[in-house]
């Protein structure tokens, strides 16, 4: 288990997050995919959001991710985390980085190819289209929540600690406060404000009193300004990627702007040459 249950930090609407761990010929792609039918048909409770991923023991030969290997909690088996060795911050930040992109735009359904500039993803929503995502509550009924600014401002902040400063995070609730303490710029304030309110005061839940939906409104305006300051450096990071990364680090890089195209010339010759340099490698 990891995440917030794992830490003991959950609050009443969080979820669970489960990793199974398959070992030798339990791996096998067609064992992993019955796991997964097997687990949605189990019987769970509705009023929950579990998320279930599976891996296999081998990959975790070429570094464990810092939230199981340094944050996680065995429920069964062995901790075979602790035989493999942490992934390598260059594999840590090219992780965050590219996932942080992805989110940004995919979650918030901005249309592809991307193009700048970046806008609000509902300019007429009273939130400006960041509390989309529903979330159950324990009576089966649905609601908007924050989730998603909680999750696309976490995996931003997570991949800007390790571009910028070199540092892992390996749990939620000390992103914000490595942030602050690595990188200290003027969106330090507006990372712990989501941590404080949206997660711990609000439960990811929107408020109803006229003061927290005011802070709410502020929180997601200024939402759109830090994606654009993380856009900035994803920019630069993406470019160096395209021009000297090599093997899976320069696979991933070219996989995420195949899936997420950035409509930018400069970006896009990029991505020809890299693809140029990659089929010369192979051959």
């Amino acid at each position: 288990m990891e995440g917030s249950y794992a830490d003991e930090t959950a609050v009443q609407t969080s979820d669970v997050d489960i990793v199974v761990i398959f070992k030798d010929q339990y791996a096998s792609p067609s064992v992993c995919e019955q796991a997964e039918l097997l687990w949605q048909r189990l019987s769970l409770p509705a009023n929950i959001d579990f998320d279930l991923t599976i891996i296999a023991e081998e990959s975790l030969r070429a570094g464990v991710l810092p939230y199981l290997k340094l944050a996680s909690r065995l429920i069964y088996g062995e901790d075979v985390c602790q035989r493999y060795p942490l992934l390598s911050l260059a594999e840590w930040t090219s992780d965050r980085m590219h996932a942080a992109y992805w989110l940004c735009l995919n979650v918030y359904q901005r249309p592809l190819p991307f193009q700048l500039p970046l806008d609000f993803p509902d300019p007429t929503d009273a939130f400006f289209g960041y509390t989309r995502r529903a979330i159950t509550l324990s009576d089966g009924t649905e609601v908007p929540c924050t989730r998603n600014i909680i999750r696309t401002t976490g995996w931003a902040a997570t991949g800007l600690l390790a571009l910028q400063a070199g540092q892992y995070v390996a749990r939620k609730r000390d992103c914000h406060r490595l942030y602050r303490q690595y990188i200290g710029d003027e969106w330090s304030a507006l990372l712990e404000e989501i941590y404080v309110y949206c997660r711990g005061e609000w439960q990811y839940l929107l408020p109803d009193d006229p003061g927290a939906r005011a802070r709410l409104h502020s929180i997601c305006e200024r939402m759109l300004q830090f994606e654009r300051h993380f856009l900035i450096q994803y920019r630069v990071y993406l470019l160096a990627q395209l021009q000297q990364a090599e093997g899976k680090l320069l696979e991933h890089t070219l996989w995420v702007q195949e899936q997420v195209p950035w409509n930018d010339v400069e970006i896009q010759d990029a991505v020809q040459t890299a693809r140029q340099r990659q089929q010369t490698s192979c051959h």
